[in-house]
């Protein structure tokens, strides 16, 4: 594990050097994510001043949901951001290389390439998060939290699961970019509580592809809501995607040949 910390921070060094050189386009990517984040609270001032409630939620349960969303899209997005550059290794046949190296070429597929950007943004984020949570009326109890840092991590085990079978259509079909920005969109339906979706949607978003799982579950344990799925089930089902995806990415390594030219 220590070497691979290393070879992280290797990499993210040069990501953090090309940061430098390219500034002017950092800074218009940067800016753009403020524009994000100010277009997102003005989202959850709107639903605090405009909304009575939501379901069975309050306005201020329902910014719970909104922030655990971008908490651990944000924090997939900073870990994983080498998926968006997979498809180009595999078109040129650079793929091969990471194959013979002594790591695991899907610790390199994964976090090949750090978002300096990402990783900056990330702790304002967090910190304007935790000081919403702070202001807003809501029950929430020690026990409540600890459940929830738990669950955050499974939600990051099924964020890397899914990640990773990005990575295996990536091996045997050189394309990653429709299906990343697929996976994008899929996630963002779980902003707000995935039981707002009729059958057979819902039963598709807690299980099928478990975005209420990654999402939905973690802000309503946090909230004292009574969930759609139970906790220990939530926790197979982050564990077993993971050991599901992995399978499915050694069995791809099988498949592949190389495709450089």
């Amino acid at each position: 594990m220590n070497n691979y910390l290393k070879i992280w921070k290797i990499t993210a060094l040069n990501a953090l050097q090309e940061t430098f050189i390219n500034r002017a386009t950092n800074l218009l990517f940067f800016l753009g994510k403020i524009i994000r984040l100010t277009m997102s609270l003005l989202v959850l001032w709107l639903i605090k001043g405009q909304l009575s409630s939501f379901l069975t939620y309050t306005p201020n349960e329902i910014v719970i949901f909104f922030l655990t969303y971008q908490f651990i899209d944000n924090l997939s997005q900073v870990i994983y951001r080498g998926v968006y550059l997979f498809s180009s290794l595999v078109r040129s046949g650079e793929f091969d290389f990471l194959l013979i190296k002594p790591i695991s070429p899907l610790f390199r597929s994964l976090t090949g390439r750090p978002d300096v950007n990402d990783a900056i943004f990330i702790i304002p984020s967090t910190m304007i998060s935790v000081y919403l949570v702070s202001q807003l009326d809501l029950n929430i109890t020690l026990t409540s939290f600890l459940w929830y840092l738990l669950l955050l991590f499974n939600s990051l085990l099924i964020a890397t699961a899914m990640h990773i079978l990005v990575l295996v259509i990536g091996v045997l079909t050189t394309e990653v970019d429709g299906v990343i920005w697929m996976y994008r969109d899929l996630t963002r339906m779980g902003q707000f509580p995935v039981n707002m979706y009729m059958e057979p949607l819902r039963t598709i978003l807690f299980f099928l592809i478990p975005v209420g799982t990654m999402f939905t579950i973690p802000a309503q344990v946090l909230i004292n809501k009574p969930g759609q799925v139970s906790m220990v089930i939530t926790l197979l089902i982050g564990l077993s995607s993971l050991i599901v995806s992995y399978s499915l990415w050694l069995w791809s390594l099988k498949k592949y040949t190389s495709t450089g030219s």
